[in-house]
């Protein structure tokens, strides 16, 4: 083997992922992730079916792909300009959690055709989704920390920790009633500005009653 094959062995190795995810986006714009098969991957990439196993779990692949997938366009997406969320200009907490509603809102309207069955197969086979998801949600919690940080007296005595902790995990399963029913009912009914203002009042009254418990 000359010197430099490995690393050009490897570039070429994450060519073909690449285009394997890229192949697997492009498809699921088109038609539900379950009608979605290896052989349909393969060929939108132009590559072997066996380049799919060789890249990814053997069992189960094409949930392996989406998993990683999703992981890799949420990253993008917060490092875009459509997914930073500007709260420096928030004159309260409770505009401050409406700029956050509405780029979670955006991020469903942009990616909603990937999350929603990464988000659904993700639960049927959590040894696939490896320690980024735990990251992801971890982070949520240390950002809505910090934005009640920046707004103290919002807080009062309570802990900024778990008080950040509990309005992540509030907002992230109001967000996902929406990414998956949002033909349904209510969630048919609201607009983004609508559904961002409910959310922040049920944060600032979840807030308040906290306060009044210090």
């Amino acid at each position: 083997m000359t010197a430099g094959a490995k690393p050009a062995v490897q570039a070429r190795s994450q060519e073909t992922r690449d285009r394997l995810l890229a192949a697997l986006d492009d498809l699921l714009k088109e038609k539900p992730f379950e009608a979605i098969s290896i052989a349909d991957i393969a060929g939108r990439a132009r590559v072997s079916p066996a380049s799919i196993y060789q890249r990814f779990n053997n069992r189960d692949a094409a949930i392996a792909m989406l998993i990683e997938l999703y992981m890799r366009r949420v990253v993008e997406w917060h490092r875009s300009p459509r997914g930073r969320v500007d709260v420096r200009k928030a004159g309260s907490l409770k505009e401050a959690i409406e700029a956050v509603a509405l780029g979670a809102w955006r991020q469903i309207e942009t990616l909603g055709y990937l999350m929603r069955p990464a988000y659904l197969y993700s639960r049927l086979r959590p040894d696939l989704i490896g320690e980024q998801w735990d990251a992801l949600q971890a982070q949520a919690g240390k950002g809505f920390q910090g934005l009640l940080a920046a707004f103290p007296n919002e807080l009062g005595e309570s802990d900024g920790a778990q008080a950040g902790q509990a309005i992540a995990y509030f907002i992230n399963m109001m967000f996902l009633g929406r990414l998956l029913h949002a033909s349904e009912g209510l969630f048919s009914r609201m607009t983004a500005k609508r559904f961002a203002a409910e959310l922040a009042d049920f944060v600032c009254g979840y807030l308040e009653q906290k306060r009044r418990a210090d």
